[in-house]
């Protein structure tokens, strides 16, 4: 599978209060992310000035040098202000960086997956949806264009999978997607970013699976 085709080092998103959400591809390296940015100032035509920005890191680690490069461009070229930032699910790096800031060691108390029931959602998720769970998420209906399913293990998908699905997002490769039939643009597993296979979605099939094998996703029908 192609893992690289299609990716966009930023996404861009608007919010319904006006805000815009820079979400970072955690496998772009970051010379080729301020590139990217560089080129959407130049081609926005001031769109974005005075705009007010949520920078999300996602699955990519914390690193102070990077934001604050990010926060400086964005404020000296775009003329756009960071008011909030979105750590990703493992915060290994930013607890790094908080310990030297104070000189102390931090340890994380991690809560037992065991104790945590998975999060289901009643209905489709429409584009612009943003779905977070911390262990396993079950969705009784489709996930469409433009949203998204982020969960710490399994994604499970009682309908068609168009929008981006990122399972095992704090780093479990174990973790699958399930869903009757896997469209999406995207697919995350883990680390890993790929795109499904363009299969011959007519065929007759029972549901489709997406893991991870020999190091790369593979989608599997059933």
């Amino acid at each position: 599978m192609d893992n690289s085709k299609g990716v966009v080092p930023v996404q861009i998103r608007a919010q319904r209060d006006g805000q815009f959400i820079f979400i970072l591809d955690p496998s772009m390296p970051f010379q080729m992310i301020l590139r990217y940015l560089e080129k959407k100032r130049k081609t926005s035509n001031n769109f974005f000035k005075s705009a007010k920005i949520i920078l999300d890191l996602g699955s990519r680690p914390f690193r102070i040098d990077e934001v604050t490069a990010i926060r400086d461009m964005l404020r000296r070229q775009w003329g756009v202000k960071i008011v909030e930032l979105r750590l990703g699910h493992s915060l290994d790096s930013f607890f790094e960086w908080a310990s030297k800031q104070i000189d102390i060691p931090i340890k994380q108390i991690p809560v037992a997956e065991f104790s945590m029931e998975p999060v289901v959602i009643r209905h489709t998720c429409r584009s612009g949806t943003r779905i977070e769970a911390p262990v396993d998420c079950i969705i009784l209906g489709d996930v469409n264009p433009g949203a998204e399913v982020i969960a710490g293990r399994d994604i499970i998908v009682f309908g068609v999978l168009r929008g981006i699905a990122h399972a095992g997002a704090m780093g479990n490769r174990e973790a699958k997607i399930w869903a009757l039939s896997i469209e999406p643009n995207q697919i995350r597993i883990a680390d890993l970013v790929a795109m499904p296979p363009q299969d011959d979605k007519h065929q007759p099939k029972r549901y489709e699976v997406a893991q991870i094998r020999d190091d790369q996703i593979q989608v599997l029908t059933f």
